[in-house]
């Protein structure tokens, strides 16, 4: 989610250049860590808007005019990146909570996979399945294999071997039909 690293550069994590890609993610996740909001300090609002075709999407603008509030009676940096982290959390559980109304899938949700690289975020992970499963929701995460795109390329080596086999297995077929 490139809110992630637009948060970041606003509070002066590698605003020039990052070593790596993850690293504006990894270090704001680390200054939200630092910071205990207390009960009067409310995570950052997300909106859901929907689209003409129907498709939902998280709106940041809410977010953004707190986080500039924030900055301009500078705030503890900590305490901005823990409200983000919180709000990024609780707008999944609303996005979840809305797919999830009588009609709006045509399906009933009772397990959610969390998975991509945002959920290799420690603080994002366990705030959003705590919210999830206050819900009465089941989440799945990886066990086994990268969240990521090593996750991605686990499976995309998978689909490659299972066409090969298959590939394989028809030729031998054509080859004892021709015998």
């Amino acid at each position: 989610m490139e809110a992630v690293y637009a948060v970041a550069a606003a509070l002066g994590l590698c605003a020039d250049r990052a070593l790596f890609e993850g690293q504006g993610a990894m270090e704001l996740e680390a200054l939200a860590e630092s910071y205990q909001l207390t009960h009067d300090e409310t995570p950052y609002p997300f909106s859901i808007t929907e689209q003409p075709d129907g498709l939902l999407y998280l709106d940041s603008s809410p977010m953004w005019e707190a986080v500039l509030e924030d900055l301009a009676q500078q705030s503890p940096v900590g305490r901005i990146a823990a409200r983000f982290h919180y709000g990024l959390a609780q707008s999944i559980r609303d996005m979840i909570a809305r797919l999830r109304e009588p009609g709006a899938a045509g399906v009933s949700v009772d397990t959610v996979a969390l998975s991509g690289g945002c959920f290799q975020n420690k603080l994002l992970f366990e705030a959003v399945v705590r919210l999830l499963e206050s819900d009465g929701l089941t989440c799945l995460s990886h066990a086994k294999v990268p969240t990521n795109d090593g996750g991605l390329a686990l499976g995309q080596a998978a689909i490659a071997a299972a066409r090969y086999l298959e590939n394989s297995n028809q030729a031998e077929v054509a080859r004892a039909s021709c015998a």
